[in-house]
């Protein structure tokens, strides 16, 4: 196949302006305060609902329109944060992030996960073996920190205070590796529009 009827994809929530903003300080306070790390850029703070990688350009419309009927019954609304997350669980840590409470909001964007996943397996793409579980990822860790960084990662991540995200649609981004990092270009954008009719969340 062309190479340039490959594209390297994901599917995501777009990122919200006022979470984003609130993130960027808490990251600009634990660069300042904790060992050295691969901090994440905001413009990466998308939250993944399935990664495709590298998928033909030609099948992505096939892909959209089996998409299409989980965006259409999801319900917008608002997810929250739910503190930090340290990856793998056990061990020896290599990613930092957040995780987001379970709410009705997060449980439509999870089945649109699922419709997404379903989707994906006829672009070859392997099913998921892990349970989605949303997180957007802050730092990764080339060096190992000692366990007091750790914990001062959890405590100072913990204790902020961040605003809401407005999950209203999901996004198909286009991901190319450039030199200075990844860059995301949006492709398509299915707005949810589920519950009562006339009612938004």
């Amino acid at each position: 196949m062309p190479e340039a009827d490959r594209v390297r994809a994901f599917l995501a929530l777009p990122r919200d302006r006022m979470w984003v903003e609130s993130t960027r300080g808490l990251v600009e306070r634990l660069r300042s305060t904790l060992p050295k790390a691969s901090w994440t850029k905001p413009e990466s703070w998308h939250l993944t609902l399935k990664f495709l990688g590298d998928v033909p350009r030609s099948r992505l419309e096939t892909f959209g329109d089996q998409l299409a009927s989980a965006c259409a019954e999801a319900v917008a609304g608002e997810i929250v944060a739910d503190g930090p997350v340290v990856f793998p669980p056990r061990g020896e840590a290599r990613v930092l992030g957040l995780g987001f409470s379970s709410n009705e909001a997060l449980a439509s964007v999870a089945l649109v996960a699922q419709a997404a996943d379903r989707a994906a397996q006829a672009l070859g793409v392997a099913p998921e073996k892990r349970e989605f579980r949303p997180h957007v990822t802050l730092a990764r860790l080339r060096d190992r920190w000692p366990s007091e960084a750790i914990a001062s990662f959890r405590e100072t991540t913990g204790s902020w205070t961040f605003p809401p995200w407005q999950a209203r649609s999901c996004v198909l981004y286009e991901s190319r590796l450039e030199p200075a990092g990844a860059v995301h270009t949006p492709l398509a954008e299915w707005s949810f529009t589920g519950g009562p009719r006339g009612v938004r969340a």
